[in-house]
């Protein structure tokens, strides 16, 4: 079982190392729910259950920002992390993906936990849509963007595996409930994901 605000306050004291641009603090928003809070903010729109919510993140490094929530439920527990990109001045960031991690402590939960979302897709298809509401007559390639996006499946929907423990024969689903487990699981977050944002830069 979590020890909800000590794990908060670990989370806070272990991750503010991961954040030079800004400061790194889970905040109370509304009852059981903390939301990330820093000095260098801006707006974006967190992709989340078919529909968008504005956000407000912090910079993270380079043009990359993150948001994060984690909220507590009777004997729930869930956290979201989103990363963005774009500058600072950009009115709406893309979100590249979203990592969840929702524990009902149920062992028959269908989709895995953790998991993540990929959302980067959404920026080159809105693009694409944009350009077509432009087109009055919505012709050719509206006819051609519509027929290739039949085609293909909306990534955005798929809950792809995080850590799962199949290698010792144990299923998708980890449950949250053990503080030093799950920092050390937010560090190895951060600390990978720049490793990986910066190598694709």
């Amino acid at each position: 079982m979590i020890e909800q605000l000590k794990f908060i306050d670990e989370i806070n004291k272990s991750c503010k190392a991961f954040f030079l641009e800004s400061t790194f603090f889970l905040q109370l928003s509304r009852a059981n729910r903390f939301e990330l809070k820093g000095d260098n903010v801006s707006k974006a729109l967190n992709n989340y259950k078919n529909g968008g919510q504005q956000v407000s993140v912090i910079k993270w490094f380079n043009d990359y920002w993150v948001y994060l929530e984690i909220r507590f439920e009777n004997k729930n527990s869930f956290i979201t992390i989103s990363v963005f990109q774009g500058e600072a001045n950009d009115s709406i960031k893309n979100q590249l993906f979203r990592a969840e991690w929702d524990d009902y402590n149920n062992p028959n939960e269908k989709h895995p936990q953790p998991h993540w979302h990929i959302t980067s897709n959404q920026a080159i298809e809105n693009t694409f849509t944009e350009l077509i509401e432009d087109d009055e007559e919505e012709g050719f390639a509206a006819l051609i963007l519509n027929e290739e996006k039949s085609k293909i499946i909306d990534l955005n929907k798929i809950h792809f595996p995080m850590n799962g423990n199949w290698m010792n024969d144990d299923g998708h689903i980890h449950l949250i409930n053990d503080n030093s487990k799950m920092v050390k699981w937010f560090q190895g977050f951060f600390s990978t994901m720049r490793e990986q944002l910066e190598y694709v830069k």
